[in-house]
């Protein structure tokens, strides 16, 4: 198991082939987790981000998931997101994103 704490407010946990975040995803913890991005996203194929321990999003997460997805597909790879909240899908149903993230 391997964990990378971000700040107090978000960390990214390595286990079962999927990276858990835990905390919130929102313009407080968006840029450090991006800049720390090659610690948690590294490896080949599809990465799989498991948003369960997500406590609280806003558009600065949403637009870092989708930046995600691009530097991912730069890179012949696929962002996978798995228990996504009911507010991480409105705003991304509000936004016109749903199904460029896939969570339709």
């Amino acid at each position: 198991m391997n964990q990378t704490q971000q700040n107090d407010a978000l960390s990214f946990e390595h286990k079962q082939g999927a990276v858990f975040l835990q905390g919130g995803l929102n313009r407080d913890t968006v840029p450090q987790a991006w800049h720390t991005r090659r610690d948690w996203a590294t490896g080949e194929g599809v990465l799989t981000l498991n948003l369960a321990g997500v406590e609280k999003v806003d558009s600065a997460g949403l637009a870092m998931l989708i930046q995600l997805k691009a530097e991912l597909g730069r890179q012949n790879r696929e962002l996978a997101l798995q228990d996504v909240s009911k507010q991480l899908l409105a705003f991304a149903e509000v936004s016109g994103v749903t199904a460029l993230l896939s969570l339709t």
